[in-house]
């Protein structure tokens, strides 16, 4: 791109608002135009391809110059690029400049002007100057007389003797505007035709002045300003979007008219469909003056060279890119076709081949040449078949029809090779017929009457675009007669539809495949934005006033009724007035009484808590004691235990050889010492040089030999160890953040963008900031907040501490915020305190100037703190400005010193991005609920000036009973050390060390009561853990709960734990961070292992942790064998196992249907492998008591327990209505064989026979289909397959039956529980049945086939039964499946 200019002007320019600079954002991003189109509104009408249309069928000259004045976003700069030499594109606004400039920065020959027309001195003169959408604008910001004529002088000055202008504008006599669309700038109908009286403003200047023309008047100006030549275009339905272009050479007809989309404001209050109108308006030969916009091309003089130009263009606006053809027509009555990007040149010899390959076959064609321009066709004089066929059928002539008919079916045959048969698939649509019909191997879809001419004798086709495999003969026909087809005639549609053989069902299945088709072609995204604005009764005036005089009438009687209301309300207050007046004498009198007896109880009362605590002191010593003497048994009967094992082991030859080999190390290499460190080393270095070498400089190795010196190798060691973590995690890929970096450029305040905050009255979040000095990081840190900050209402208060540098004049760049400017130097915690007394939200968020918060930072913390009443006080995730970590919440030991923890660590690691308890956060970026913030008097001003208050206020929190909680999905990037610097030893920074020792002194006892010593048991410390039980749960991967029953039964009770108050790490057998799932369950507070690290790993780390879980909760067979003997050697928690189902009973039940011995052998070994997992664990889980007898039956020894599957924390209040659902509904994956074999037999066996009597759908929902379901083409089903939480609500919600037709199967089955929740009435068989107790008191059971048949379509049409069924189903699943119900059948293995 060439030089640009930037030159800003203080008046108002355009602008759509804030959208321009979410565009720049975009553009930052490296997002694409179609991308950004789908922001809708600007966006998309400055981004979409369609904008292009008006121009892209221009003959420009190639080696031109072009001026565009008012290129706005740049929506045609880019095709002026294309057909240019040179573009200048001159734009007023700043940010629209930047946008261009971003959005075609690829483009070498643009360059970009910010400046106006009149004063910028142009070095060159222009072939062609485009004024597309701005003359209208020309009257509002101009200083001179005659602005429009100034303008257009301007322009004559700067083309050349043979340049031309291109100028677009909405004409304000357009048809539209007489039908009461809303004129386009003002959003007030009728506006221009009254010639702007209203004196509206646009809302993009917020001024008025805005002002469109007619074509006489444009004339005028043209000629005055010294012009004397126009050549005039219409494009429709107007300039911006146009789909053709018409010209005083080639004006529209009526067919023309019914292919255009016509699309209006939503403030229009249409009078008139504009469509209708045409005709009489095109018949009287007025289109030029009703035209709704004008495209001129204007020169100076009049080019007597130049004989031939385009007269007509129809431009296939919305259809995909690589569909998109122009057709053109010149004065010399040439038609040529050409594409309208690079993409759509392939169609064009598509068009070309098929054109060739249909002559070849004796096809008559209208012929086509290969030209410079396109493809070329001349101009027919012959009548189209459509107008003939139409005449045909107004005279009533049937023979003349079905000749014509004929005359198509015959050239069609003759277009392909051709084949009968009884089904094929169009566009993806399978279709069967009931007899062989003749299917074309090539099927030209456009060999219609639309498509051809009639030359008396035979049809000459033309525009043969289209060219499909396998089209049945009639498919085309019917086409044929559809698009030529015209209402009210004296022949009927149904009557040729019969000739021709096209029954209804053909019908409804072409026109399937028609819309299949033009889903194809067709770009969904301009659709989309385009169709919803077309003529419909929202945007008529009657309809508007009718719904004026609704809400009318209902005001009315709405007054009525509260004056009834009143009246009724007075003499209703005045006796009760009465009422009171007495029972107050009579409460005078019993207050004396209640006195004094108060004054008597409070005597005893004092008397009584004396006793009390004396009671409770002595049954507190009493519990101590007996819990003492307890754990002294237990550790006592421990330690013999070790001692037996110990004694064992100590006479085993393994012992003493390991004994003596032990002593020969030690000996050599004794433990501690120098040498054993040395080893080490060198081991180390020979398995992983690489790191070695990174490790290694003569700065650490000079450390080493100093600590090895003055203390001893155990803290050698350890050193080594932090060096290691250190170079490893230099390696790790880290956060990418959105940052401006701050520069020491000096700049002036003028030279700083407007940041326009948004005032509440009521703020949920106050973000104090306090500065001192540092401007640039404040604004930074500003432009981030509101760059970042979503939809969440806040205020931002600056708390200004007698700052001497830009900061005094910061209100003149952020507008919106409040300013606190301190008379005295106050310092940070004074500064906060006094600052926060000005705050008017619920949440109070202290944020340091030296922070950049990152994208939707703050909602998350507002999320928890809503989330979870007894959560006081929340914090950000802080990362330096280089990606690595600074901060995921922090740990003090019980000596007061801290860890920021997981420093300089990669913060997208897995233990980093879990909600969780910490003991304080940092002060950099703190929310706070503000009402405990006043409780507890805000920082404790014994740490004045600063340093420890943060981790005093965290403590001061959970005093107050409240907990303080790390939210990882909020991010900000602190540049730690701006503030204060780093140095401890001067500055504020020096305070850092004094306010250490008052923090110990104030909570020395929680620090040794409730902490760990410095270093030790990270695990726990970093979440507050000392104290609380710790689960590692194990699953095959993240629970995916709406795609499987088991996953759904995991996330239940992962949050039924949750809920109970113990820590839960999950491992997922294959460790990936399945999405969202896995952000779900660390928003639960839940840490989930993932990643490389852990899954060659995993032993290891079970290794490092293992000691910290008190119970282990593995799930399924096939995952749990892994891990279960690993977990029972060095384990010391309990291990729970939960199969989910009993395999072995599934395969073997699957083995009596189908006989197959190979399930039979399936069946022994997952027995096997089953009942050793049983064996190993201390508890089984079950989801029914069949699989507990099951295996109680082959051994009575195993620990088992049949628990409920579904765990509800609410429930659905469902009120039945059969009247208002329809259809039969199966839920279950496909990836569980039962569920397979169960529709497979439904469909062959059962639902026929349902569908003849009942007519019933049957919705078929599930994961992981297979072609054998997908495919399924059985009139009534309807394969859904995968679909959301709440599609899969909305169908349990609007089916009036579930069924559960599975033959085999174990345990009790999940979509059962699910159905009776959603209280729809349930038929299954036995196997679905089975492990609910009492189902057949709320569903149909049965199993034989007749059987099921009869009780569906009985039940189906049985009201009063359904809604039986659905009351009783939801009484069941309240008692049985509520988290209380569950949780009294597992606690005592948890507790």
């Amino acid at each position: 791109m060439g030089e640009s200019i930037d030159m800003r002007e203080n008046e108002k320019v355009y602008s759509d608002g804030d959208i321009e600079n979410k565009i720049i954002e975009a553009l930052n991003e490296g997002k694409s135009d179609r991308s950004i189109c789908n922001m809708g509104g600007a966006a998309f009408h400055n981004f979409t391809d369609a904008r292009e249309n008006l121009i892209n069928w221009y003959p420009f000259q190639k080696s031109s110059a072009i001026l565009e004045i008012g290129a706005g976003m740049g929506a045609l700069t880019g095709l002026l690029c294309q057909n240019a030499d040179k573009v200048i594109a001159l734009e007023q606004s700043p940010k629209r400049a930047e946008i261009i400039r971003k959005r075609h920065q690829s483009k070498h020959n643009l360059e970009v002007i910010c400046d106006d027309v009149y004063t910028h001195d142009f070095k060159q003169k222009f072939d062609y100057i485009l004024l597309i959408g701005v003359l209208e604008y020309v009257g509002i910001n101009s200083e001179f007389e005659q602005p429009y004529h100034t303008l257009l002088k301007r322009i004559h000055e700067l083309l050349k003797p043979t340049g031309k202008l291109l100028l677009a504008i909405e004409n304000r006599f357009g048809l539209k505007y007489w039908c009461g669309a809303a004129e386009d700038h003002t959003g007030i109908s009728f506006d221009g035709i009254s010639g702007y009286k209203n004196n509206s403003y646009t809302t993009r200047y917020n001024k008025s002045g805005v002002c469109t023309f007619s074509k006489d008047e444009l004339n005028v100006f043209f000629t005055t300003c010294g012009f004397e030549n126009a050549r005039w275009y219409y494009p429709l339905p107007d300039y911006k979007f146009p789909m053709a272009v018409f010209s005083d050479e080639h004006l529209p007809a009526q067919s023309d008219i019914e292919a255009i989309k016509f699309t209006y404001p939503m403030e229009s209050e249409l009078i008139a469909n504009e469509k209708e109108l045409y005709e009489d308006i095109i018949s009287n030969k007025v289109f030029p003056f009703f035209a709704n916009s004008f495209f001129v091309e204007v020169s100076k003089k009049y080019d007597e060279g130049i004989i031939n130009h385009i007269s007509y263009a129809s431009l296939k606006r919305d259809y995909k890119k690589e569909y998109r053809l122009a057709t053109l027509i010149d004065t010399s009555n040439q038609v040529i076709k050409k594409g309208l990007n690079a993409s759509a040149e392939k169609h064009l010899r598509e068009y070309q081949a098929n054109t060739q390959v249909l002559q070849k076959r004796g096809i008559k064609m209208v012929p086509i040449e290969e030209q410079e321009l396109g493809i070329v066709h001349q101009w027919q004089s012959l009548v189209r078949t459509d107008k003939v066929f139409q005449l045909l059928l107004k005279d009533g002539d049937w023979n003349g029809v079905c000749d014509l008919a004929e005359k198509l079916k015959e050239s069609i045959i003759r277009s392909s090779e051709n084949y009968q048969d009884i089904r094929c698939s169009i566009f993806g649509k399978d279709i069967s017929f009931e007899k062989e019909e003749l299917i074309l191997a090539n099927g030209y879809i456009d060999m219609t009457f639309v498509n051809s001419f009639w030359d008396g004798e035979n049809l000459v086709f033309f525009d043969q675009e289209w060219n499909y495999s396998d089209i049945p003969l009639k498919y085309i026909l019917y086409r044929a007669v559809k698009y030529a087809y015209r209402e009210n005639q004296n022949i009927s549609l149904k009557k040729i539809n019969e000739y021709i053989g096209i029954d209804e069902n053909m019908i409804q299945s072409f026109d399937n495949a028609e819309n299949e088709m033009l889903s194809a072609m067709m770009d969904k995204q301009k659709c989309d934005m385009f169709d919803p604005n077309m003529y419909h009764d929202a945007l008529t005036l009657q309809f508007k006033q009718k719904q004026f005089a609704d809400g009318y009438q209902e005001v009315i009687s709405r007054c009525e009724k509260v004056e009834g209301v009143l009246d009724n309300s007075e003499r209703e207050l005045e006796e009760k007035k009465r009422e009171l007046e007495e029972k107050k004498r009579e409460l005078e009198e019993k207050k004396r009484e209640l006195e004094e007896k108060k004054r008597e109880l409070e005597e005893k009362k004092q008397e009584i808590i004396f006793q009390n605590s004396r009671i409770v002191k002595t049954e507190n010593e009493i519990k101590n004691l007996k819990q003492t003497i307890c754990n002294k048994e237990g550790h006592i009967e421990q330690l013999l235990e070790v001692e037996r094992e110990y004694e064992r082991e100590k006479h085993s030859r393994t012992y003493r050889m390991a004994l003596g080999f032990r002593k020969i190390s030690t000996f050599f290499f004794p433990v501690d010492s120098k040498r054993r460190f040395f080893a080490r080393l060198i081991g180390k270095g020979m398995r992983h040089p690489i790191l070695m070498l990174k490790m290694i400089n003569v700065r650490r190795i000079k450390n080493c030999f100093t600590i090895l010196r003055t203390e001893d190798a155990a803290s050698a060691l350890n050193h080594f160890r932090l060096v290691e973590e250190y170079e490893k995690s230099r390696d790790i890929p880290v956060e990418n953040v959105d940052i401006v970096p701050v520069t020491e450029n000096k700049k002036t305040i003028e030279e700083y963008e407007v940041l326009h905050f948004k005032q509440y009255e009521k703020p949920l979040v106050s973000i104090v900031i306090p500065v001192y000095n540092q401007f640039e990081y404040t604004y930074n840190c500003l432009k981030s907040i509101l760059m970042n900050s979503g939809e969440c209402s806040y205020e931002v208060i600056i708390a200004n501490d007698c700052s001497t540098d830009l900061t005094t004049q910061l209100g003149d760049v952020a507008k919106g915020i409040n300013i606190i400017n301190n008379k005295d130097n106050l310092r940070f915690l004074l500064n906060c305190n006094n600052a926060a007394k000005y705050a008017k939200g619920e949440y109070l968020l202290f944020l340091n100037n030296d922070t950049q918060v990152q994208q939707d930072w703050l909602q998350p913390l507002v999320d928890l703190m809503e989330k979870d009443a007894t959560t006081g006080m929340v914090g950000s995730k802080l990362i330096y400005a280089d990606g690595y970590l600074q901060e995921a919440g922090g740990i003090l030991w019980d000596d007061a010193s801290a860890w920021n923890y997981g420093n300089r660590q990669n913060p997208n690691d897995s233990e980093f991005n879990f909600v969780h308890e910490t003991d304080y956060i940092s002060g950099a970026a703190i929310m706070i609920r503000t009402k405990l913030w006043k409780e507890i008097g805000g920082f404790d001003e014994r740490f004045v000036p600063a340093y420890c208050e943060d981790s005093d206020l965290a403590f001061e929190v959970r005093k107050h009973g409240y907990k303080v909680v790390y939210q990882p999905k909020s991010v900000v990037v602190h540049f730690e050390g701006i503030s204060n610097g780093t140095d401890v030893t001067t500055g504020q920074k020096k305070y850092q060390v004094e306010n250490q020792k008052k923090f110990y002194e104030k909570w020395e006892d929680e620090l040794k009561q409730n902490h760990f010593p410095n270093g030790q048991d990270v695990f726990l410390a970093r979440e507050r853990g000392k104290g609380k039980k710790h689960i590692l749960v194990i699953d095959h991967y993240v629970p995916q709960y709406d795609k499987d029953a088991g996953s759904k039964t995991t996330f239940m009770y992962l949050k039924m734990l949750v809920g109970k108050g113990y820590r839960i790490t999950f491992l997922g057998d294959n460790f990936y961070q399945h999405e969202p799932y896995t952000t779900e369950l660390q928003q639960m507070g839940i840490f989930v292992l993932y990643g490389p690290k852990y899954a060659e790993n995993w032993k290891e780390w079970l290794m490092e942790n293992m000691q910290y879980f008190d119970i282990f909760y593995l799930n399924r067979p096939h995952i749990t064998i892994k891990y279960i003997d690993f977990i029972k050697e060095h384990a010391r928690g309990k291990i729970i196992y939960y199969g989910h189902d009993l395999h072995f009973l599934r395969i073997h039940r699957e083995y009596e249907l189908d006989g197959q011995k190979e399930k039979l052998e399936e069946s022994e070994k997952w027995k096997e492998q089953e009942l050793y997992i049983m064996r190993q664990a201390d508890m089984n889980y079950y989801p029914s008591m069949i699989e507990e007898q099951a295996i109680h039956e082959i051994d009575s020894k195993i620990p088992v327990k049949a628990i409920t599957a579904y765990v509800y924390e609410k429930f659905m209040d469902v009120v039945y209505e059969p009247e208002k659902r329809e259809g039969i509904l199966f839920v279950g994956g496909f990836g569980h064989a039962p569920n397979l074999d169960a529709v497979q037999w439904f469909l062959d066996k059962i639902y026929p026979d349902v569908y003849k009597n009942i007519k019933a759908d049957f919705y078929i929902v599930g994961s992981k289909a297979p072609d054998e379901i997908t495919h399924i083409t059985t009139e009534g089903v309807i394969v859904k397959g995968f679909v959301s939480e709440e599609e899969l609500q909305q169908l349990y919600n609007s089916c009036k039956l579930v069924v559960v037709p599975l033959r085999y199967g174990a345990g009790v089955k999940g979509k059962v529980v699910e159905a009776l929740y959603y209280g729809i009435p349930i038929v299954t068989t036995s196997v679905g049945a089975e492990g609910i107790k009492g189902i057949e008191d709320i569903a149909v059971v049965e199993d034989q086939e007749q059987k099921l048949i009869d009780a569906i379509c009985k039940v189906y049409q049985n009201d009063e039964k359904l809604i039986e069924m659905s009351e009783k189903s939801q009484l069941y699943v309240r008692e049985k499946f509520s988290t209380d119900a569950v949780w009294d059948i597992v606690k005592e293995d948890f507790e």
